[in-house]
Parts: C-alpha cells; sequence; structure tokens
C-alpha cells in the first residue's frame, strides 16, 4: 500500500466511529478549530514507520508500518468516564481489524494528563500494511 492508501483506509475508519461527532474530529493539517464548549473532540495523526521489503517469488514485497494516534480531550474537572467510554469504542473500532491489505493491532492508552483546560487521553493504534 502507499501512504496515500494508508491514510485513507485509517480516516475512512476513523469517520465511520460514532463516539464523536465528526465535526469534533480533526484531521491532520485540518482547519483551524475552537473547541470552546464542547464536551469532547478528538484529533488523529497517522504516524508513518519503518518499512522493509521481503523478497517472494517474483519480487519484494514492502511492508510499512506505523501508528494512528488518537488524541482525546474533554475539559478539566469533567471526570474520567466520558473519556475512557471514547476511548474503549474507538479501540474496538480499530483493535485486530482489517481494511484490505492494513492490519491493526492491539490498542494502548495513554492518560496524558491535563493542559490549558483539557484532560487528554491518548490512543495509539499500532499497524501493519503490505
Amino acid at each position: 500500500m502507499t501512504l496515500t492508501e494508508i491514510r485513507n483506509a485509517v480516516m475512512t475508519r476513523m469517520t465511520a466511529q460514532t463516539a464523536i461527532a465528526s465535526e469534533d474530529v480533526r484531521y491532520p493539517n485540518d482547519r483551524t478549530y475552537d473547541p470552546s464548549g464542547k464536551t469532547i473532540w478528538a484529533r488523529l495523526t497517522n504516524i508513518p514507520g519503518m518499512a522493509s521489503a521481503n523478497e517472494i517469488g517474483a519480487g519484494p514485497v514492502v511492508q510499512r508500518t506505523g501508528i494512528a494516534v488518537i488524541q482525546i480531550f474533554v475539559p478539566s474537572g469533567s471526570g474520567s468516564l466520558l473519556i475512557t467510554q471514547t476511548a474503549d469504542k474507538l479501540r474496538e473500532l480499530f483493535e485486530f481489524q482489517t481494511d484490505g491489505r492494513l492490519d491493526y493491532f492491539a490498542v494502548s492508552a495513554v492518560d496524558v494528563g491535563e493542559t490549558d483546560g483539557w484532560a487528554q487521553m491518548n490512543i495509539q493504534i499500532p499497524y501493519r500494511a503490505v
């Protein structure tokens, strides 16, 4: 898969989620967004990793790896239930799923803490594409 195909597949899967309103999900290099007054919002980032080539049969087969990161934000002081439930829904959407030649693996959650009035949790989704 090309980098563009991977990007498109990850973004397509993310648009299928229903835990966060679609207008409150930000994508790479998206337009400016003001989350004021929102109860939850998210930002998706795709971080390409190392590629490798296995030579099988008539030529090399390239495998690309990476991590899709979904940053979830809720207002500071609003508790942890909504952010944790949302993380679980996103984990279910991605964990051990396949989009054609793109496989997602075990999802990790990292409690990032609070900054600028927002509590943040990052969902990290490793993937491999062929």
